[in-house]
């Protein structure tokens, strides 16, 4: 029989008397009870993961958002939320996945392009933590659906920071001629656009350069000031 052990998480998965198990539980076992195919994740490993990456980066105190899109299985999402995660969304379907999973509305925060406006009111509504703009134009209807519902919105504005991360052209996002972001050069404008949106609190911005970036060192490429 191939021991399919090799090739498999060390920490997660053994045989136990012959068959092949998931954090000690026999799948051929798990197979029986809720019939094929089926998913199946260890809650071990997911809690492994997580702790290494936290106390990683618990000396910067930050806050760890788990990227939904990544895979938004309900049970998946509910082990990392008792592990104190937070959670970027990129759609309504996902904010109300995520709560239910257990993540508090104060530790979401709305990423991503085409977000409707009633996505937008149900965030508002939900109290999120903050909303990601990826343009100026968003940025004026999150004021507008705020204002209609007499609320501040958190907001931090995605900026494309011009950056050729050395990845697959078709997945980078960080380039001036990419869909995503506004352009670094527009940020000296910024101060006077909030003076006039009283329903938007800027609290951050929100900076990526490309997935599956081949080259580790930071960019030299300095971000333009706003007027203070």
């Amino acid at each position: 029989m191939t021991d399919l052990t090799r090739r498999l998480p060390a920490s997660c998965f053994a045989y136990v008397d012959g068959d092949l198990a998931l954090d000690g539980v026999k799948i051929t076992a798990i197979a029986k009870e809720v019939g094929t195919p089926f998913y199946l994740y260890s809650a071990k490993r997911l809690r492994e993961n997580w702790a290494r990456l936290a106390d990683a980066l618990a000396p910067l105190n930050v806050s760890i958002h788990y990227a939904m899109k990544a895979n938004a299985n309900r049970a998946v999402i509910s082990v990392l939320a008792k592990e104190g995660a937070g959670a970027d969304i990129v759609s309504g379907g996902e904010l109300t996945r995520a709560l239910d999973a257990g993540i508090p509305a104060g530790r979401i925060v709305f990423s991503g392009v085409g977000k409707t406006d009633e996505e937008i009111a149900l965030a508002l509504d939900a109290g999120i933590h903050q909303i990601n703009a990826e343009s100026y134009e968003e940025l004026h209807r999150i004021d507008e659906i705020a204002r209609a519902r007499g609320v501040v919105a958190n907001v931090a504005l995605r900026v494309n920071p011009d950056v050729d991360a050395e990845t697959h052209a078709k997945i980078t996002t960080g380039k001036k001629d990419n869909k995503f972001g506004v352009d670094a050069d527009r940020l000296a404008a910024l101060d006077n656009e909030l003076k006039a949106m009283a329903n938007v609190r800027l609290v951050g911005l929100a900076v990526t350069s490309a997935r599956r970036s081949s080259r580790p060192a930071p960019s030299p490429r300095p971000m333009p000031a706003s007027p203070s």
